[in-house]
C-alpha cells in the first residue's frame, strides 16, 4: 500500500491529522540497564497509549544518534512495534549527491521501514529521484521551516525560495510522492503553498513549543475538504504528565478547526471530499467560542465603551469603539492581530494597508508577523518631500488589502481605498476587526472592495449581555440604535 492510501485508512479509522513526534531525551526515559532498553521501553508505552489518536508516527533519526549504535538498533525495533496500519514518517532532512542519496534511501526504507522520509532540496531532484524509485514511497521536502533563521535563506528574492521550491518540487514524482514540509510559524507561507500546490500533502511542525498557531496554520494550509495537512507534534506530548491525554485534546482541537474548514467549502460550492470521517460533518460555530477572550479584553480595555459619542460621520451613538487604545494593551493587541491575521491568510496581496490612525500598528504588527511589506495612505498631502500620498514601497499594479479598525458607513475606509487606488495600487479586499453592521458593508462592495469583518457589533453586544457585563436596558438601546440606523 502507497503511503498516502495508507495514510487516509489511518485518517479515517482514528479521526486524525495528529502525528506524535518520537524524539527521546534522556531525562524522559525511564530506568533500565542500558539505553537500548530505556529507549525501546519509553517508546513502546508511547506508541501505545496513541496509536489510535494518530494518523502517523514521525521519528527524528537525530534523537537517536545522540545514543549511538544502541540508539539507532533501538529506532529500528521501535518502528518494529508501530501498528502496520499507522504509516511512520522518518525524519532525517537527507540531501546529497546521487550515490549517497541512493545509500539513504536504502537505509530508510530497508533497515527501518519507513513510508515516508523528509529532505531537502538544495542539491535539487538527484537528491530527491532516489527516494522516489519505489511508488509506494512519499518525500516531504523542506520549504519554509519553523526556525526563527529560516527566513535568511527561504524567503529570499521574489518570489521567495520557498514558493519556488513548492512549484518545481511538484514536478519530481509521481502524483501523491512529493509532500512539502511547512511550519506552523509561516501561515502565509501555508498559504501560498496551498494555492501553489492544491492538493498536496503538508508536514506542518511548529505547534506547542515553538509557538506555531494551530488554529491559523490549519486555515491557512488546509485543502476545503479538511484534509491535505498533518501536525506532528512532539514536546507537548512527550512532556505531558499524561500523554495520552494530551494527544486526545490535541486531535480534537485540530478537528474543530477541521471542520470550520469544510463548512466554509461546502458553502462556497467546493465539494468535500467523501473520505472525510463522518464526524467532522457538521461545522463548529467558532467565531464566539474562538474570540470570547477578545471581546473580554475590547470591554476591560475600555476601548468598547457605553454612552453618548459622535463618530467620525457625525452621527450619534450610544456605544463608541476605539481601538487607539490597544497600543497600552499589549495582550489584547496581540489578540486582535491574530483575528486580522485568521482573515488575512486566506486572501491573497502583495502588500498590507493600514488606514490611520487606530489601524496602523495593528497592520504593522501583521506585516511584521507575515514577513508581508506594509505601506498606508495619508490623511493629508504632504507640503514637503516627496509629497506623496501614500507611504512605502510599492509598485503600481500591485494588489493591496486594506486594514481598518471599525466600519460604519465606510466612508473612511473608501476615501482610504480612493487614496491607494489612485497611486496605482489595486485593492479588492479589506479587513477589519468590527462592522458596525450600519450599511459599510454594502457602501464598499459597490466600489468592488469586499470587506472581511471578524466580528460583528451585534455578536459582541449578545456576548457582553450574556454574561452580564452590559446591562439589559444598555443593550436594548444599542439594538434599537443599530435597528434605526440606515
Amino acid at each position: 500500500m502507497d503511503f498516502t492510501a495508507k495514510l487516509m485508512r489511518a485518517i479515517e479509522k482514528n479521526n486524525s491529522l495528529l502525528c506524535v513526534g518520537l524524539d527521546p531525551v534522556e531525562s524522559m526515559l525511564p530506568e533500565g540497564p542500558d539505553i537500548y532498553s530505556r529507549l525501546s521501553a519509553w517508546a513502546g508505552d508511547l506508541i501505545a497509549q496513541t496509536a489510535d489518536l494518530v494518523c502517523c508516527f514521525k521519528p527524528n533519526m537525530g534523537f537517536f544518534e545522540q545514543f549511538g549504535p544502541k540508539g539507532m538498533r533501538a529506532l529500528a525495533d521501535i518502528l518494529a512495534q508501530v501498528p502496520s496500519d499507522i504509516p511512520i514518517v522518518l525524519d532525517g532532512k537527507r540531501g546529497d549527491i546521487g550515490s549517497t542519496a541512493e545509500a539513504y534511501a536504502r537505509g530508510a526504507y530497508t533497515h527501518f521501514h519507513a513510508d515516508a522520509v523528509t529532505l531537502s532540496p538544495y542539491l535539487g531532484s538527484d537528491a530527491v529521484k532516489p527516494f522516489l524509485i519505489d511508488p509506494e514511497k512519499t518525500a516531504f521536502i523542506l520549504c519554509q521551516t519553523s526556525n526563527p533563521s529560516a527566513v535568511e535563506i527561504q524567503g529570499h528574492g521574489s518570489p521567495p525560495l520557498y514558493a519556488h521550491v513548492a512549484w518545481v518540487a511538484q514536478s519530481w514524482g509521481a502524483e501523491g510522492q512529493i509532500g512539502l514540509v511547512i511550519g506552523a510559524t509561516q501561515p502565509q507561507a501555508l498559504a501560498d503553498a496551498r494555492e501553489i500546490a492544491p492538493q498536496a500533502w503538508f508536514l506542518v511542525p511548529g505547534v506547542g513549543a515553538q509557538g506555531g498557531n494551530l488554529a491559523l496554520a490549519l486555515r491557512a494550509g488546509l485543502r476545503p475538504d479538511g484534509l491535505g495537512m498533518i501536525v506532528p507534534v512532539s514536546r507537548a506530548i512527550l512532556h505531558a504528565r499524561d500523554p495520552r491525554a494530551a494527544a486526545a485534546s490535541l486531535r480534537d482541537e485540530i478537528n474543530s478547526v477541521r471542520a470550520s474548514v469544510i463548512a466554509k467549502g461546502r458553502s462556497s460550492g467546493e465539494p468535500a471530499a467523501s473520505s472525510v470521517p463522518a464526524a467532522l460533518s457538521a461545522p463548529t460555530p467558532l467565531p464566539t467560542k474562538t474570540y470570547q477572550a477578545l471581546m473580554d479584553g475590547l470591554f476591560e480595555s475600555g476601548c468598547l465603551r457605553f454612552g453618548e459619542f459622535t463618530l467620525a460621520s457625525g452621527r450619534q451613538s450610544p456605544v463608541y469603539l476605539d481601538l487607539r487604545r490597544l497600543v497600552s494593551f499589549p495582550n489584547v493587541l496581540d489578540m486582535a492581530v491574530e483575528a486580522y491575521i485568521d482573515q488575512l491568510v486566506t486572501l491573497r496581496y502583495d502588500c498590507l494597508a493600514g488606514v490611520p490612525y487606530a489601524a496602523l500598528p495593528i497592520a504593522a504588527i501583521a506585516a511584521l508577523k507575515l514577513r508581508q511589506p506594509m505601506v498606508y495612505p495619508r490623511k493629508e498631502a504632504k507640503t514637503h518631500g516627496t509629497g506623496q500620498m501614500v507611504e512605502g514601497v510599492f509598485e503600481a499594479g500591485q494588489s493591496a488589502v486594506v486594514l481598518e479598525d471599525v466600519i460604519t458607513s465606510g466612508g473612511s475606509l473608501l476615501s482610504s481605498v480612493r487614496v491607494l487606488r489612485e497611486a496605482g495600487l489595486s485593492v479588492s479586499d479589506a479587513v477589519v476587526l468590527v462592522d458596525r453592521g450600519q450599511g459599510g458593508l454594502a457602501t464598499l462592495a459597490d466600489e468592488g472592495v469586499h470587506v472581511h469583518a471578524v466580528l460583528r457589533f451585534s455578536e459582541i453586544l449578545d456576548y457582553l449581555s450574556n454574561i452580564g457585563k452590559v446591562d439589559p436596558a444598555t443593550a436594548e438601546r444599542v439594538r434599537a440604535y443599530l435597528r434605526a440606523e440606515p
